[in-house]
């Protein structure tokens, strides 16, 4: 075989390898920028939400808690050490106290009734008043509609148009309630598998 021959078949494989390479190359980037633009969805996603909440907080006049600093979870990680050390060894059944109380049994939740009677102030949050009013509808209600019915059965109540809309958004992102579009009109629904209760945490009620 001639040097020429052997210099073009080298060249042959190199040219291979190169594209083989550039087409794993181009596919890598594919997948980062599908990954990047989830990424990019799923901040704004977060930011709205974040937006809301904010909104939610100042409208029912909540105070901001300042958060934790890094030494702070430091020194409770470390106090949290201990107890765990102290807990009974391996192989040991712990004792289980015959006096103990017994666990609570769950809540159990009421039947819809009327939407006047049932959406009237009874001393509960706002979040239990919409979706106490919206669990006597089959049909969806904008948040128009919701301040308006609150009102009526709530004359004694001032209710605020911006605390109804922000507390619907905020039952939205808890799964309690479901939103969806007619034109330009949004509409809320009583989740078809709304989450329990005590693992929403309803924002204070205003007065």
């Amino acid at each position: 075989m001639s040097t020429t021959t052997k210099a073009a078949g080298i060249q042959d494989d190199y040219a291979q390898r190169i594209a083989s390479d550039l087409a794993a190359n181009q596919t890598t980037q594919d997948q980062v920028r599908n990954e990047l633009q989830r990424l990019q969805e799923e901040l704004l996603q977060l930011e709205d939400n974040s937006r809301v909440l904010q909104k939610m907080r100042e409208a029912l006049g909540i105070a901001e808690k300042p958060a934790p600093s890094a030494a702070a979870k430091r020194t409770a990680k470390r106090a949290a050490v201990p107890s765990a050390r102290s807990a009974a060894p391996a192989g040991k059944k712990a004792s289980v106290s015959k006096t103990a109380a017994p666990a609570k049994a769950p809540r159990a939740r009421k039947a819809p009734v009327k939407a006047t009677a049932a959406a009237k102030d009874t001393g509960l949050s706002w979040l239990e008043l919409i979706t106490t009013f919206l669990a006597c509808h089959t049909e969806p209600k904008s948040a128009a509609e919701v301040t308006e019915s609150l009102t009526t059965a709530n004359p004694e109540r001032k209710v605020q148009a911006a605390v109804i809309r922000n507390t619907l958004e905020y039952a939205v992102s808890r799964g309690l309630l479901e939103r969806s579009k007619q034109g330009r009109s949004v509409l809320y629904t009583q989740s078809a598998s709304p989450v329990a209760e005590a693992d929403s945490a309803p924002p204070q009620q205003a007065s």
